[in-house]
């Protein structure tokens, strides 16, 4: 991981995957998460900064949009207030696991939700 301490940073295109920030200062700069390895951004000043997500990040982004706007409204949003309450936080530290059939199964790997039938009222009175 390539790492930064006190440096200052301006006018520039950052790209932050997998890198270490520190007491570093940023004035009117594109910050850039493509979806790697998350950045270390530790005691950090931002001015005026634009925030971009590219590749695997926007792939992602896209997707929980669409899940958003096509039924999965209350899935998207339980799992943005897991975000909020930092439930995904230790998991970036664990490495992936075997999972079923051989399978890599990381702890941030989206789970398919399980989408039960609804019966009709009209199925469900006596």
């Amino acid at each position: 991981m390539t790492r930064h301490d006190g440096r200052s940073f301006a006018d520039e295109r950052i790209e932050l995957d997998g890198t270490g920030f520190r007491n570093c200062r940023f004035a009117r700069c594109e910050l850039v998460y493509a979806g790697g390895p998350p950045p270390e951004l530790v005691n950090c000043h931002f001015e005026d900064c634009n925030w971009a997500f590219t590749g695997s990040a926007a792939v992602t982004l896209g997707f929980l949009s669409a899940m958003h706007g096509g039924g999965f409204a209350a899935l998207v949003e339980n799992t943005f207030e897991m975000a909020r309450r930092g439930d995904f936080l230790p998991a970036l530290t664990e490495e992936p696991k075997e999972g079923r059939a051989g399978a890599k199964d990381h702890p941030l790997m989206f789970r398919v939700p399980r989408v039960l039938k609804l019966r009709r009222r009209s199925e469900t009175e006596d």
